[in-house]
């Protein structure tokens, strides 16, 4: 539902009363006990990802140095269901699909939400290319309906980036070098003393050219190039006692060509986090800015874009135990500001908005069943665009056997804001804004169970999703509008097999069938892969270790409203990594698409002109690394 500005602009005095109820509260209560200082993704209570009720999967470092990738993408694409899309555009940008959504997947930094304000439909809200592999420690994936914990974008899931922590003192030295004139280099240091840890690293990134697009039509074939790409970035974290502060910087940019033309695009962004922690209370200080520059040669000269977010916020949060009850509270807030200037066009503008939320999660038993139920209360207060509020529920009902596996079944409601770049994006001659946008809504569903033996951990689980008002650019590109409905169902499953002490097999397969309903017409499938099977066999023994890991996607036919069909072949993939380490010095071999499949990630053709977006060569990549 939509609210007037007298409601958003009350919003913080909700906030600060249910605060203070809940202190009033655990106040009064006699047996209240502080729970474990550690939480996963996915509850604010739980302190186990095994406890969480929905598909979850852990990628610690261990597993991404022995992958041996250089692209965070190339890591996800191990979980079953996650399906990676950063060739099938232009800039290169890099990320990631969960149940065949995009834009709806809401990614963290150590727990603080990361995305733009100036993100389109069915585009990345972040760019994974500014999240550099050096920089991570784990990643945790929740899949299903995320908003009634942390609010919009979190409707296919979650993906939480835990950044490294330093273990004693030291330094690093990285060098890589592979296909397409593809080179890394990283330094890094740290030092620990007592509850005192600071961590410092730098990271260089180089890419040269590669082929992009196919045109074929009337004026016969022609071929669009990745030109080159370079990135540089850097990181701070400090941790004292209680409080921690993380800062990380950016730049990259790429250039390629389209139509012949040159176009580059830079960006630069920097995250800044103040931590402060204790057993029960935790206290989050965020501030993010990311600069875009886009600049575009045609046959009717250059034009120049820049589009610049900017985003801060707040959040509290305490846990605790009421007799049988475990407790979560608390409420966050967020600003955003975004501003977008086209001088060539005359276009300038800038937006805002604001975002309230109290939250709580509960975990009750009921006979031999774990009741838990989540409740987020989101408020928008935006300029020049209707107000939103909304209460976001989700239920779960699990129930664990003392083999150690959990069942589950949930029901919860998410929801995706537009974002500002949406509500106001304006491009004359060709477009308009549409301040009266509304909100992606929807629920998802599952049923299913995991657990873990004596051979490993495995999962299995059913899902259903609906989504009303997915956005969409309207059929003449004349603006942003509500034109489609979404459903998706499938299975997921992974298994893991300890098979001796130096060989793991794993095995993870997805199948899906995900369709949209645009505006005045029928059901028709999505862009995502029905079927996702992969297998890894990975060895570690003495100073070896060694992994191969087979993939297939199939049915990947899509159909787009206007296109009409788009033909795109079934692809099988083969990856190999073999590393050797002395202690302090690592040697890496990395090859993906052994066998150079060729394949496209986009195959269309629309008034006779077939454009087809490459997808990823074979490459290879040789990685040194030292410890002092």
């Amino acid at each position: 539902m939509f609210v007037n500005k007298a409601k958003g602009e009350t919003a913080a005095i909700l906030v600060s009363a249910l605060v203070a109820v809940s202190a009033a509260a655990a106040a009064w209560a006699e047996d209240v006990v502080v729970l474990e200082p550690e939480v996963v993704t996915g509850s604010r209570i739980y302190t186990n990802l095994e406890e969480i009720p929905s598909a979850t999967y852990v990628i610690d470092r261990q597993e991404i140095e022995r992958r041996g990738a250089s692209k965070l993408s190339e890591i996800l694409e191990d979980v079953p269901g996650l399906y990676s899309r950063s060739r099938a555009g232009s800039a290169q940008d890099e990320f990631i699909e969960i149940r065949g959504l995009t834009t709806e997947l809401l990614v963290l930094i150590d727990g603080i939400p990361y995305y733009k304000a100036s993100h389109g439909a069915d585009a990345a809200a972040v760019d994974l290319r500014s999240l550099p592999l050096t920089d991570i420690e784990r990643i945790e994936i929740v899949k299903g309906a995320g908003s009634a914990l942390y609010g919009s974008m979190a409707a296919a899931g979650v993906i939480n980036i835990i950044t490294r922590e330093p273990e004693g003192s030291g330094a690093s030295i990285l060098a890589e070098a592979g296909s397409s004139d593809w080179r890394r280099g990283t330094v890094s240091g740290w030092t620990t003393n007592e509850d005192f840890r600071a961590r410092v690293w730098y990271s260089r990134e180089e890419e040269g050219e590669s082929p992009l697009l196919q045109y074929s039509g009337n004026a016969g074939t022609f071929e669009d190039r990745n030109l080159d790409y370079t990135g540089d970035f850097a990181g701070l974290s400090l941790t004292a006692g209680p409080f921690g502060f993380s800062a990380n910087l950016g730049d990259y940019r790429s250039r390629w060509t389209y139509g012949g033309y040159n176009q580059l695009q830079e960006n630069e962004f920097d995250r800044f986090s103040l931590k402060w922690k204790d057993t029960s209370n935790t206290l989050m200080l965020y501030r993010m800015t990311e600069d875009r520059k886009l600049i575009q040669d045609s046959a009717w000269g250059t034009t120049e874009t820049t589009v610049d977010d900017r985003a801060w916020g707040l959040e509290f949060t305490r846990r605790l135990t009421w007799g049988d009850n475990l407790v979560s509270w608390g409420a966050a807030f967020r600003n955003e500001d975004m501003s977008y200037s086209m001088p060539a066009y005359g276009t300038q503008y800038e937006r805002s908005r604001k975002n309230y939320a109290p939250f709580v999660e509960i975990s009750t038993p009921a006979g031999n069943l774990l009741v838990n139920l989540g409740l987020r209360y989101e408020i928008w207060d935006q300029d020049r665009s209707a107000d939103y509020d909304e209460l976001i529920p989700k239920l779960s009902l699990i129930y664990q056997t003392y083999a150690g596996t959990t069942w589950y079944m949930t029901a919860g409601r998410f929801f995706a804001m537009p974002s500002l770049y949406e509500l106001s994006y304006f491009a004359w001659p060709a477009t308009k804004p549409n301040s009266d946008l509304k909100p992606e809504k929807g629920y998802t569903y599952e049923i299913g169970a995991k657990g873990r033996d004596a051979a490993g951990k495995w999962n299995v689980g059913l899902f259903y999703t609906t989504m009303d008002d997915k956005i969409d650019i309207a059929p003449d590109w004349s603006e942003y509008v509500n034109v489609d409905e979404y459903r998706a169902w499938g299975i997921e499953a992974s298994r893991n097999w300890r098979l001796s002490r130096f060989w793991n097999l794993r095995i993870g397969a997805a199948w899906m069938n995900a369709e949209e309903k645009p505006a005045g017409g029928g059901w028709i499938k999505g862009g995502a892969p029905t079927l996702d099977i992969h297998a890894s066999m990975a060895y570690s023994g003495g100073p070896f270790t060694g992994e191969v890991t087979l993939r297939h996607l199939g049915d990947r036919d899509d159909e787009r409203p206007g296109i009409g069909p788009l033909s795109q072949k079934d692809v099988t993939t083969l990856d190999a990594v073999l590393e050797y380490s002395t202690g302090s010095d690592t040697l890496r071999v990395s090859a993906y698409n052994i066998f150079d499949e060729e394949y496209y990630l986009q195959d269309y053709t629309n008034y006779g002109t077939t454009t087809r977006y490459y997808g990823p060569e074979r490459r290879i990549y040789l990685t040194w690394e030292h410890v002092f």
